[in-house]
């Protein structure tokens, strides 16, 4: 599979590499379906890259007590199934067309298809799960994938108005992204018997580290110089979702007259992302937002730091400071 990535993100795909290749063998097999439209979804979408930093999460954790991730194998894939599956209903729920430079499975095979297939990659995750025969791992992702449908349905219900909170966004991105990092994480100490204590590290350690991820992508969004996201810049913008920047902006009164207009229209062109993107510049307003990043970035490391030191230990301190320093 096609893998866009970074330093020390890549330097975890070279140590991973033969576990992560089992993991894709173990998607791909998880793929499998008498109705060919399955099959072809589901390809189409864990083929188009993407940084897989999830699964990655999952092998590393499981790598503190245990040299060998093997066994976490079935739990990474169905980590990766469970993103996918939000990915795919994200996708419909946003009307989005374009993602990681390839059209959206909504936009090739419709909203309907695109829907079902998600529903069916959860349930081969869950299925995953129920193989490692371990309650703790089917509690944590299971709870997970709950969080990850109330954050939707809260960012559904809220995220298209100028008057969100900064809490509220920060609760929709507890759920929709922090879950997943954070359970990612945690099974991967369940499954190869961490103490609990130190699972709670290990999970505090995904949510931060999930928050900071959330927060870079979101005002990337907005960055003139954000290179390749993995979608088109400006995406929240153009589907006239509301983000930290522009929570922001409008909490400190920044042009309020231009967001109350941008936000009002039925359509918004490039030459009104570009004037949003000068005012957030100009007024620091990115840079505010990089602060609470950072805020979360350091939480992650100080649950990092109550894990024991070892090779994986300085790559995953590695991860922190590329998450929130990344341009793309």
């Amino acid at each position: 599979m096609t893998i866009s990535i970074q330093s020390p993100l890549k330097h975890l795909h070279h140590l991973l590499y033969t576990e992560m290749n089992q993991v894709d063998t173990l998607i791909l097999e998880s793929l499998y379906s008498q109705v060919g439209v399955i099959e072809d979804v589901g390809k189409y979408l864990v083929q188009g890259g993407g940084k897989r930093i999830r699964p990655l999460l999952t092998l590393a954790c499981s790598r503190f007590f245990n040299p060998d991730p093997g066994c976490a194998i079935h739990l990474a894939a169905a980590v990766e199934l469970i993103h996918t599956a939000t990915l795919l209903h994200d996708d419909v729920v946003d009307a989005s067309t374009m993602r990681r430079g390839q059209q959206t499975a909504n936009e090739v095979w419709g909203n309907s298809s695109s829907v079902l297939v998600g529903d069916f990659l959860f349930s081969r995750a869950f299925q995953l799960m129920v193989q490692t025969k371990n309650f703790d791992v089917l509690d944590s992702l299971s709870n997970a994938a709950a969080k990850i449908a109330e954050g939707e349905v809260l960012q559904l219900t809220s995220s298209y108005s100028l008057d969100l909170s900064i809490e509220t966004y920060l609760n929709i991105i507890t759920s929709k992204t922090a879950a997943l990092f954070a359970a990612a994480c945690e099974v991967g100490g369940m499954i190869v018997g961490m103490d609990m204590s130190l699972r709670h590290h290990l999970y505090q350690f995904g949510h931060n580290l999930g928050m900071v991820f959330q927060i870079v992508d979101d005002f990337l969004d907005y960055c003139s110089n954000s290179g390749d996201l993995g979608k088109s810049q400006g995406d929240d913008f153009f589907e006239g979702k509301v983000t930290l920047p522009v929570i922001i902006a409008c909490q400190d009164r920044i042009n309020s007259d231009f967001w109350i207009s941008q936000f009002a229209k039925a359509v918004r062109v490039e030459a009104d992302l570009q004037t949003a993107i000068q005012l957030l510049e100009s007024h620091c307003i990115l840079y505010k937002c990089r602060e609470i990043a950072r805020s979360y970035a350091e939480g992650a490391l100080n649950h990092l730091d109550k894990l024991p030191k070892s090779a994986i230990w300085h790559d995953l301190k590695d991860l922190i400071s590329y998450s929130l320093n990344r341009k793309s």
